[in-house]
Parts: structure tokens; C-alpha cells; sequence
């Protein structure tokens, strides 16, 4: 371990940690891992819309209702949009 690597503590709901541990399996890396690429790859989308928390919740929130009559793969498809500028 480097002496730069921070140790915090994370509480999870089980149903979270089952999809980590499923990932972990399928991937073949470990559950910490799992969860850094996770939590990289979320901080460069919500980067990515400038931290607009609303637009971010709101896409979700489509994708999830459209994922009940669309299969997962349109889904993904569906890429993330910036938040329009505010000048």
C-alpha cells in the first residue's frame, strides 16, 4: 500500500454491495477496485455535466423508466448531456 492511499470507511445497502460483489466476480477484480473504477468513472460524469446534480437525477430517472419497455442495451446508448449553459 502506498503511504499516499487514504483508508475511509463506506456504508452500503446490501442490494449495493450485492451488484459490487456480482461486478467483482464477473470482472475478475477485486471489490475495492470495482468500486474506485465505479466511483472514478461517476466523478468524470457528473464532471462531465458540471457537477448539475438535478440534470444528473433527472437522466437517471428517464433511463430507469425507459428500461422497464427498452432493453438494457438501448439504454446504455443513451449517452449522458451536459447542463446547458446559464449566462
Amino acid at each position: 500500500m502506498s503511504s499516499k492511499t487514504v483508508i475511509t470507511q463506506l456504508r452500503f445497502e446490501p442490494a449495493l454491495l450485492k451488484k459490487i460483489t456480482e461486478a467483482a466476480q464477473k470482472t475478475g477484480l477485486s471489490k475495492a477496485d470495482v468500486m474506485r473504477l465505479a466511483m472514478e468513472t461517476g466523478l468524470q460524469d457528473l464532471r462531465r455535466l458540471r457537477f448539475d446534480l438535478p440534470t444528473l437525477i433527472s437522466q437517471s430517472a428517464r433511463l430507469s423508466e425507459t428500461s422497464v419497455s427498452n432493453t438494457a442495451s438501448e439504454n446504455l446508448s443513451q449517452p449522458l448531456r451536459p447542463a446547458e449553459d446559464v449566462g
